[in-house]
């Protein structure tokens, strides 16, 4: 079930985050070669979960990307990461989903990747998660490998869904429903494209800032809350970065986030991996890898404010219900 209303994104209702251009579709999927699939379990009032994958490239499991991750707060789960820092190099799909899903989906891209290429049975799969159990009964395991499987063959190019689908359903921002998000910076001078994915699911109200300041949303209530949430970031460019300057770019995903509000509290897990499409090597100026990392954080930050914008008022487990952010707030 995906969404049934075209709502606004941050673009349509005004807001910009930096002077540097958005891509054509303002998302990830901008850097070419990129998709995003998801799949999303929406059923009975329980469950409210899903997957989402970043194809990095065609036939991935033959052409690997140089890739690095960071990992801003450690309460979560970020599989294959050690690898992915150890060789500087993406072997698989980057997966989001729930907590308790991780090892389904992760055993999913195994299966998939099997198919494809058996006789390379060699596969460290790269599965992050965020935790859905307020509106999502999260131990009933919904999400399976064959959801895995389906979601890396049905990603697309193009204009990418957001909110709640995918890995998304389920999750909330700043207690507000939250979900996918995802937005693009263009450097024209350069040739490059930065394009940055969320699953959003961490902050408290209280905390939320837009451009610095504090929104009006006091006559708003704020549901229950039984632990911290978890923002997972995924960062894909064109430029011909190594390993170390993508991990540059991942580090940079803390400052994007940072501006939104959230200080990263011990219960929550903030984890961003970045990749580059580019099939070699360059050595940029002083000024294009500071241009590289201020669009990682104004894409960042965009795709956040994407992924609450985007998603719809939603009841589930337990009967909770997560409020969608009114679009009034950002300009009281």
């Amino acid at each position: 079930m995906l969404q049934t209303v075209s709502k606004p994104r941050s673009a349509d209702v005004g807001l910009s985050f930096g002077t540097l251009p958005r891509g054509e579709h303002n998302a990830i999927t901008d850097v070419c070669e990129v998709k995003v699939g998801h799949t999303t379990c929406i059923s009975s009032d329980d469950v409210r979960t899903g997957v989402t994958a970043v194809v990095p490239c065609a036939k991935f499991w033959q052409r690997t990307c140089r890739a690095a991750t960071f990992t801003i707060h450690g309460n979560g789960q970020l599989t294959g990461a050690d690898w992915v820092n150890t060789v500087g190099r993406l072997e698989s799909p980057i997966m989001l989903t729930n907590t308790l899903c991780v090892g389904n989906v992760y055993t999913g891209v195994i299966e998939y990747m099997l198919a494809a290429c058996p006789e390379d049975p060699i596969i460290l799969p790269v599965v992050s998660e965020c935790y859905d159990g307020f509106l999502n009964n999260i131990n009933k395991l919904t999400v399976t490998p064959a959801h895995a499987r389906q979601t890396i063959a049905n990603a697309k190019t193009g204009a990418v869904a957001e909110g709640n689908v995918g890995a998304g359903t389920g999750m909330r921002a700043y207690d507000f429903k939250a979900g996918i998000g995802t937005a693009s910076r263009y450097m024209g001078d350069d040739n490059f494209t930065v394009g940055v994915l969320v699953n959003s699911n961490g902050g408290e109200r209280q905390d939320l800032r837009l451009a610095g300041k504090a929104l009006n949303t006091s006559s708003i209530a704020i549901p229950p809350r039984s632990r911290d949430g978890s923002f997972v970031l995924v960062i894909a460019t064109d430029a011909p970065l190594d390993a170390l300057y993508l991990q540059q770019l991942a580090r940079r995903a803390a400052h994007g986030l940072a501006r939104t509000g959230t200080y990263s509290a011990y219960g929550s897990g903030e984890f961003a991996i970045a990749f580059s499409t580019a099939t070699t090597t360059q050595d940029l100026t002083i000024a294009q890898i500071n241009r590289l990392y201020l669009a990682v954080a104004d894409a960042c930050e965009e795709a956040i404010w994407n992924s609450m914008l985007a998603a719809d008022t939603m009841s589930g487990y337990q009967q909770h219900i997560l409020e969608a952010i009114p679009i009034e707030v950002l300009t009281c």
